[in-house]
């Protein structure tokens, strides 16, 4: 790791220091040592507070920078610096990409092709069906998911793209020793595994309120494709929305009921953005230049009869399991077989009250 790498790793041990700041004192010292010079550059007290210099300057030691680069090579995780083959490329067009990423899994995921799917920490059952079926198609032909690892929307992205086998990235606003939600931290383990977490944070970063919106960016800036099946009008997800407009990726809102605080968000995206709406996942793919046809041959998958009268009978709205069983004349052991082995093809949904609609 040369002196730049260490400079930038022992910056970001000061959770209150902006990308600005951190690249401003990286200016200014020019390629040296800034623990070893510190105190010959008497314009750094221009660009910190008191509070931060003295900070600083109690953490000169070289056991202080060595123990956190033990650490994290021994907890397994990858920094990417911007000069690294392997750090995204996309994210190095926006104009304030990390000076690193802390990366834990898979890091090939950072150059394959990604679409982003984010929305409200309180989904409708109208939003879980839209998330699931556009993710699913999305696993379908190869794309990556890219979320930010919250409640709601962003955990049934990642969770459905788990489920079909396919590729996913979280990215998270602390870091990978404080996740959140909490309820999110076996995902986040998961999700180490085979795909990836990333961070522009250290490992024992908290998840401050503010890192929130700053972490958007890297999720649009990820992606070809912003999506946003369900979101309130007040949603988080209206940053990562402004940042795809920054940034000129594709945008795009699943219209929802007028009367739904949930889809406030999504339809006055709509209203802004006529060309944003999207009624079917192929509205995202052929933006991106997706082809269509190269799974075509996976999609002809060969249904028993039973299996499509099911299909058809949920094909445009919910049935509870009762209610397929009462119009198919089947018995309870039955359809639970025929249910369960739809589920796992990936070709129904369950929903809550043990109800189902096709996926």
């Amino acid at each position: 790791m040369n002196i730049k790498e260490k400079n930038i790793i022992w910056l970001n041990m000061f959770e209150g220091l902006t990308l600005n700041k951190k690249e401003e004192i990286l200016s200014l010292f020019d390629g040296q040592d800034i623990r070893k010079y510190f105190y010959s550059k008497p314009q750094l007290k221009q660009l910190v507070n008191e509070m931060e210099y003295t900070k600083m300057s109690n953490m000169l030691d070289d056991y202080i920078l060595e123990n956190e680069l033990t650490y994290c090579e021994k907890n397994n995780v990858i920094i990417l610096f911007r000069d690294d083959p392997n750090f995204p490329q996309l994210l190095l067009e926006i104009d304030s990409p990390p000076l690193c990423l802390y990366c834990k899994g898979n890091i090939q995921l950072l150059n394959t092709k990604c679409v982003a799917v984010v929305g409200t920490r309180k989904p409708t059952e109208y939003g879980i069906v839209v998330t699931k079926q556009y993710v699913k198609e999305f696993v379908d032909f190869d794309l990556t998911i890219v979320s930010g690892l919250a409640s709601g929307i962003d955990t049934i992205a990642h969770t459905t793209a788990l489920q079909h086998e396919g590729k996913t990235i979280a990215v998270l606003a602390g870091g990978f020793d404080c996740i959140y939600p909490k309820s999110n931290s076996y995902l986040a383990r998961k999700l180490t595994e085979n795909n990836l977490l990333i961070s522009e944070n250290r490992p024992n970063c908290p998840h401050l309120n503010y890192l929130f919106p700053i972490r958007n960016r890297i999720i649009a800036g990820l992606s070809e494709a912003v999506v946003i099946p369900e979101a309130g009008i007040n949603s988080g997800t209206m940053h990562t929305k402004n940042f795809a407009i920054d940034y000129n990726r594709e945008l795009f809102a699943v219209p929802g009921k007028i009367t739904s605080p949930q889809s406030a968000g999504s339809n006055a995206i709509i209203k802004e953005f006529p060309t944003a709406i999207t009624t079917e996942p192929k509205d995202v793919m052929i933006a991106i230049n997706v082809d269509l046809n190269k799974n075509l041959e996976n999609s002809n998958i060969q249904l028993d009869i039973l299996s499509q009268s099911v299909l058809n009978y949920i094909q445009t709205e919910k049935h509870t399991f009762q209610e397929i069983a009462d119009h198919l004349k089947l018995t309870a052991s039955e359809l639970n077989a025929k249910m369960f082995e739809l589920e796992m093809a990936g070709l129904v949904i369950k929903l809550s009250n043990n109800s189902y609609i096709k996926a």
